[in-house]
């Protein structure tokens, strides 16, 4: 019988912890929009300026891993930079905000820069007009499995997994990978990376999904050419800056919380 109440007093503690940090994280969430807070949103400016300001303040650590296999023509490859051009608009880089890396591949991987490399939007934005093609072959999950291993680690800029950053790839391609791509894709989610897979053109959907976070359909995007990737701009602005990201890792906890209700939901008696 003791053991019994104990159990239930260890519950009834994780769910008060819980309530308490939802609460919080509630209150400070609606704080941004309160007259005279300091992330108060304008509600009177232009688009462009709202494409800019959308994201202000959300911690991200973001790496673009870019498919630059020979399939994808030079013009093609243009259009996927301006893409990632019109992302970085409404992102708020700074090593305390949004901090963002890039990868391209063919049959080898090329770090173009780490989350650590740039501290301002100019200077990324003039790394990716400079990104030349390397119109090579396909080797996406070695690109993937680079990402894992060096992209996110800490050496590289990214931040400690106790602060809670989220951890996101955004991987664009348009063929088959020439290499296993699954399990790999399978240990970087497990590993807490967010992975949203865009398919151009003939991809092959099994290889997006196996890619690609779940749902599928909050993660997995395919367009029929390289002009229209532009379309999912506003699709990321939602889910990078308006909470789109949260909701798909779930709430952010702090470990020891995490522990808790881990505890709770695996007890087996």
């Amino acid at each position: 019988m003791s053991l019994y109440f104990l159990k239930m007093k260890t519950m009834i503690a994780c769910y008060f912890l819980l309530f308490g940090h939802v609460l919080l994280s509630t209150v400070a969430v609606m704080a941004k929009d309160l007259p005279g807070g300091r992330f108060t949103r304008k509600r009177d400016v232009s688009s462009q300026s709202l494409l800019e300001n959308t994201c202000n303040n959300k911690r991200l650590d973001l790496v673009f891993i870019i498919d630059s296999s020979r399939s994808v023509r030079p013009y093609d490859f243009e259009k996927v930079k301006e893409f990632i051009l019109t992302i970085l608009q409404f992102l708020d880089i700074s090593p305390d905000a949004t901090r963002v890396g890039l990868i391209q591949y063919g049959s080898t991987v090329k770090h173009e820069f780490s989350l650590k490399t740039f501290r301002r939007k100019q200077e990324i934005e003039r790394a990716v007009r400079r990104m030349m093609h390397l119109a090579t072959g396909t080797m996406t999950g070695l690109a993937i499995q680079y990402a894992v291993n060096i992209a996110f680690s800490e050496s590289e800029g990214a931040r400690p997994l106790n602060q809670n950053v989220p951890r996101i790839i955004m991987i664009v391609t348009d063929g088959r990978p020439q290499d296993p791509v699954a399990e790999i894709a399978a240990k970087a989610r497990n590993s807490g990376i967010l992975i949203f897979a865009i398919g151009v053109g003939r991809v092959d959907m099994n290889t997006l999904k196996s890619i690609g976070s779940e749902p599928h359909e909050e993660h997995i995007f395919l367009v029929a050419n390289f002009s229209q990737i532009e379309t999912l701009t506003s699709v990321f602005q939602t889910k990078l800056c308006d909470g789109g990201v949260w909701r798909s890792q779930g709430l952010l906890l702090p470990p020891f919380l995490r522990e808790c209700l881990h505890n709770i939901c695996c007890f087996k008696n």
